[in-house]
């Protein structure tokens, strides 16, 4: 029960500001694809390789763990339920893929997950730490409890600045640990999440994002 809650709560705090299916922003953007396990995506020029045995979402799946964790987070908060809502039109969920399929009877299913939001009519958000900013206080005023155990940081990604916020939650026994990474870039805010409970994981997860690539222009 906690793996399946966990991975509910996790795929939403994925998109915790980029609730939706993203109708506006999906028209000018593409979801990308996944072929022999590496993921593309055109707009922002981004191939990510996944191990062959990870379990990819498929949309349908996305939106639904979308909206399951969006009411276990948001419980009935109507501000909060205003404020998911109303990002729906600008966001997109791009990519959901765990490392067993869901509801798999295993402690803990790690994942990684991307998503983007359209920031173009947001001049306060420059880069990825601006954003960590509004996604933290929005997080602080949800139902489940939160902890930022570090500093936000900044990271390459094939050359490619992140800014890093760390998050963790407590589910039973278990403490589950993310990392968000954030840049601005085209007009969106790209988002790329780990979320893991071991050293072992996170290691892994670190792999996978070492080799993101990035289509220069």
């Amino acid at each position: 029960m906690i793996n399946r809650t966990a991975q509910f709560l996790i795929f939403t705090l994925c998109v915790l500001l980029l609730a939706g299916c993203g109708k506006e922003a999906s028209n000018e953007i593409d979801f990308g694809s996944v072929e022999n396990s590496i993921y593309r995506n055109r707009y922002f020029g981004l191939s990510l390789a996944l191990p062959s045995e990870w379990s990819v979402q498929d949309q349908q799946m996305r939106q639904r763990l979308a909206e399951t964790g969006t009411k276990m987070v948001a419980g009935d908060d109507k501000g909060m339920k205003a404020i998911l809502k109303a990002s729906e039109l600008r966001t997109v969920n791009l990519l959901a893929a765990f490392k067993h399929p869901v509801g798999t009877p295993v402690p803990f299913n790690p994942s990684i997950a991307c998503a983007a939001e359209r920031v173009r009519d947001m001049p306060g958000i420059q880069r990825g730490k601006d954003y960590h900013f509004h996604a933290k206080k929005l997080m602080e005023s949800g139902q489940v409890k939160f902890e930022f155990p570090k500093e936000i940081s900044t990271e390459k990604l094939d050359g490619v600045d992140f800014d890093v916020m760390h998050v963790s939650m407590t589910i039973g026994s278990s403490t589950v640990r993310q990392k968000y990474y954030a840049s601005v870039m085209k007009g969106y805010v790209l988002i790329l999440i780990v979320s893991f409970t071991t050293a072992d994981e996170e290691s892994a997860l670190q792999k996978i994002l070492d080799g993101a690539s990035f289509k220069k222009s």
